[in-house]
């Protein structure tokens, strides 16, 4: 009888399955702390910088990255890779780990790690991660520089992370803010014109200058609690609402916006008592995002629909659209600064939904999305908000 075949690795939607075995790791542990190149690297290369082996496993760390990871971290040799060691929020999605889940085949990290070798012996990239780090959703923003380091035989790679979240929030916000503010006085300026004209009745101008200015206050007000979140400034308010008053408004805020030419924007009966406790205006600006969404996805003479209703006893709000997002998309939707609306200057929106739903409401935000069935956003809340 001829024996069994081995058994395969699990598949994988970018980098190879397989890690090394305890042994084996042990002693490529062992190499980086007695080689003098590996040290230093450790020490020259700005940013967090680590030592990983043929199987992407962090063999060393520098103070920089170990104090980035911070105590609850294994440590080298513990077997982890760097999507875990930060906690991406992908980790679990793949056969085994990180860079093997479908969201690995859009890492910046991986992408550079997997462009080096010994004809391509340095690579350089940006990364995006969204993190899960001590039950708060994070994002983070990387310049990535890998470089190939055959050490005693072994093929390991050092990889450079250098955090420039600060410099990519700034500039996002910079650019959606300066953006928006362009929209809202192009607006005011063309109304303003056509009533000195008289090209338009008084007062259709005036309401819908009216209409503008209010979407003007509302656009600075939203931006000056994005930022307030980002700094960790921002605090929950929590109140007594009520989902049908909550839904209307947001109703009557889309109706103003210039997405809504053209399209319906229904909502569900809600049957049975639907009071409970959360923040009415950061609830209110996630919904309008989902909202929002929604109607610029949605072509002319189609429905966006909203929903509300129990998740046993936790309040729970959807926004439907008849159109499906690309798989590809899927996987970096919450990404900070992600859009597939570039031209437009967005991509906040639904990183928002994310800051705000979880880190302030402390629910969960979520998406499903399939060709034929559409895609539905939604937050499921707490029973009752911590502070109420």
């Amino acid at each position: 009888m001829s024996p069994c075949p081995p058994f395969p690795d699990p598949p994988t939607f970018a980098a190879p399955a397989g890690r090394a075995d305890e042994v084996l790791l042990k002693a490529e542990v062992a190499r980086c702390v007695d080689d003098p190149l590996t040290a230093f690297l450790l020490d020259s290369l700005q940013g967090h910088v680590a030592i990983l082996n043929e199987e992407r496993q962090i063999l060393a760390a520098n103070p920089s990255l170990r104090e980035a990871l911070g105590p609850g971290w294994s440590g080298p040799g513990g077997g982890d890779r760097p999507g875990e060691a930060f906690q991406c929020v992908h980790v679990e999605e793949g056969p085994d780990g990180c860079g093997t889940s479908r969201a690995c085949a859009h890492c910046g990290y991986l992408l550079t790690l997997l462009a080096v070798d010994e004809a391509h012996p340095q690579a350089d990239g940006e990364c995006r991660l969204a993190l899960r780090r001590k039950g708060r959703w994070e994002a983070r923003d990387f310049q990535v520089r890998a470089t190939f380091l055959p050490v005693g035989g072994h093929r390991f790679k050092a990889v450079a992370f250098r955090d420039i979240s600060g410099e990519k929030r700034r500039e996002v916000l910079e650019r959606l803010f300066f953006h928006d503010m362009a929209n809202i006085l192009q607006g005011l300026h063309g109304w303003s014109e056509s009533l000195s004209e008289g090209t338009v009745r008084p007062e259709d101008a005036a309401e819908r200058i009216l209409a503008i200015s209010e979407r003007l206050g509302q656009e600075v007000h939203a931006h000056r609690r994005l930022l307030q979140a980002e700094r960790g400034t921002l605090q929950a308010a929590p109140a007594l609402l009520q989902a049908a008053a909550l839904l209307q408004e947001v109703v009557a805020l889309l109706a103003r916006h210039p997405a809504s030419c053209g399209r319906r924007i229904e909502t569900v009966p809600i049957a049975g008592p639907a009071g409970f406790t959360s923040d009415p205006d950061l609830l209110l600006r996630v919904l309008y995002n989902m909202a929002l969404n929604a109607l610029e996805a949605t072509p002319p003479d189609q429905a966006i629909r909203l929903s509300f209703g129990w998740h046993g006893s936790r309040p729970h709000f959807a926004v439907h659209n008849p159109g499906a997002i690309p798989d590809d998309i899927q996987r970096q939707i919450f990404q900070r600064s992600f859009s597939t609306k570039a031209a437009s200057g967005r991509g906040l929106g639904t990183y928002a939904m994310k800051l705000f739903g979880e880190n302030l409401l402390r629910g969960a935000v979520g998406f499903n999305s399939a060709p034929g069935e559409g895609t539905t956003f939604w937050i499921t809340l707490p029973s009752r908000l911590e502070g109420a």
